[in-house]
């Protein structure tokens, strides 16, 4: 969550576990499919457990901002790439 992002702003705070999606069950693994055909603009609906409570918050979307970035693992990466990374890794 960005300090002063949509999520925010629509009234979610860090450590809401946020549970469903306009009516779907939402995971760590499904939350991007969830997401990725919306677009800046749109809304959604939130639900989300604040410790024992739910709150259900509305989200219009937002671009995330410029200096943001997302680094993911390539699936098919090649042996010299897994071993470059299982060395960076290793190194942490």
């Amino acid at each position: 969550m960005f300090d002063g992002g949509a999520a925010q702003a629509a009234g979610l705070a860090a450590g809401d576990v946020i549970v469903a999606l306009d009516g779907l069950r939402v995971t760590p693994k499904t939350l991007d499919a969830l997401l990725a055909p919306r677009r800046r603009g749109d809304t959604v609906r939130v639900h989300a457990f604040r410790r024992d409570e739910m709150h259900v918050v509305t989200v219009r979307l937002a671009a995330p901002p410029e200096d943001t970035c997302v680094l993911r693992l390539a699936k098919k990466a090649g042996a010299g790439a897994l071993r470059l990374r299982r060395g960076w890794l290793k190194g942490s």
